[in-house]
């Protein structure tokens, strides 16, 4: 297999020129150009002054919410932004953050989940709705910042108090100190050069995982260069794998570059997926010759990546290799949960591939 890898090098390396196809949807400002077209930039992509504004209101009307402010000027400001504290003072955008003792129901949006348990998407309980502006306009992008706990007047009593309210934003704030908003804000912005920035000065593992997964989106040379680099760390690596084939084609020649290994690891593994997200985009024809080559692997692992990445492509050409596979997986007596992987691989892919198995249904 190994001689076939290093097949996979030669030809992803012919074909990494061609027109960057990601292989999963961006925001519009993120999606790839057409050929002579230049990448568009979100308008924010060099903001640094902003702007807090802030409001906290409780069942008994509109609070101080200076703390609340506090809390999220000094995460900001840790992100390397610039806070200016008044209207009047040049800014980018303005930052707005209204947190609740009870959420107000807004509709659907981009909303994150911070709660340690697990809680229903129409939230009712206490909770902080960030958002922005920039020149008059409030974009279609949110975040909520939630309590672990739903209903704030059953937690105030086991608190030993009888303000709910007060305890809410309480708790409210402890979870915007905690809570990593900035950084999906630079990721919305297209920020590239602020997290890459923030990642080498990261020391806790969970948060420079949380900026990789964020960079993959960002179509950047700097960007390719620095998750090329965090392969190389063992504790960062299958992150960076997932976050190449994020980058589209460009990212093509630094994953096949880990399939030299001569056994399959984890990090081979997650490389064959990334190559084959990029696929369900790409018009790298080579890449459905090499999924072919890696069906004759010896690893089920491999080939139930391989067989997946193939439906992906949706090049049906693959299906009498994928019949020839499903044969051999099915007649297999093999009760392992990698050959039963296999075995629903191959299966989905064909069923993809083959027309008459959705109009039969």
């Amino acid at each position: 297999m190994n001689t076939q890898l290093k097949n996979l090098l030669v030809s992803v390396g012919m074909v990494a020129g061609i027109s960057c196809g990601m292989g999963f949807p961006f925001p519009a400002w993120a999606q790839q150009p057409q050929p002579g077209e230049q990448h568009p930039v979100h308008p924010l992509v060099t903001a640094q002054m902003l702007l807090v504004e802030s409001i906290a209101l409780t069942e008994r009307g509109l609070q101080d919410s200076s703390t609340i402010m506090k809390t999220v000027t000094d995460k900001l400001s840790k992100a390397g932004f610039t806070v200016v504290s008044s209207p009047d003072q040049p800014h980018d955008a303005v930052v707005r953050v209204k947190c609740e003792e009870r959420q107000t129901w807004t509709g659907p949006s981009k909303l994150r989940n911070t709660s340690p348990v697990p809680i229903s998407r129409l939230w009712k309980g206490p909770a902080c709705h960030i958002s922005y502006r920039h020149e008059g306009q409030s974009p279609n992008w949110s975040w909520d910042v939630r309590t672990p706990f739903e209903h704030p007047e059953e937690a105030a009593k086991d608190g030993d108090t009888a303000d709910s309210g007060t305890f809410a934003l309480h708790a409210l704030q402890t979870q915007l100190a905690q809570d990593d908003f900035p950084l999906y804000l630079a990721a919305e912005w297209g920020q590239s050069d602020r997290l890459i920035r923030l990642l080498q000065q990261e020391t806790e593992l969970d948060r420079r995982l949380l900026i990789l997964h964020l960079l993959g989106p960002l179509p950047s040379p700097t960007v390719l260069t620095t998750l090329q680099e965090a392969v190389k760390d063992p504790a960062l690596a299958l992150t960076a794998i997932t976050a190449l084939g994020e980058q589209g084609e460009v990212g093509i020649h630094a994953l096949a570059s880990i399939l030299e290994m001569h056994s399959p690891t984890p990090q081979q593994l997650a490389a064959i997926q990334a190559l084959g997200k990029i696929a369900t985009h790409s018009q790298a024809p080579a890449l459905f010759d090499q999924f072919v080559e890696l069906l004759k692997s010896e690893d089920p692992r491999v080939q139930t990546m391989s067989a997946r990445s193939l439906g992906q492509l949706g090049d049906r050409r693959a299906i009498t290799p994928l019949k020839t596979l499903s044969l051999q997986a099915w007649t297999d007596p093999s009760t392992h949960p990698d050959m039963q992987a296999l075995r629903e691989a191959v299966s989905w892919s064909l069923w993809q591939l083959t027309p008459s198995a959705h109009s039969d249904e």
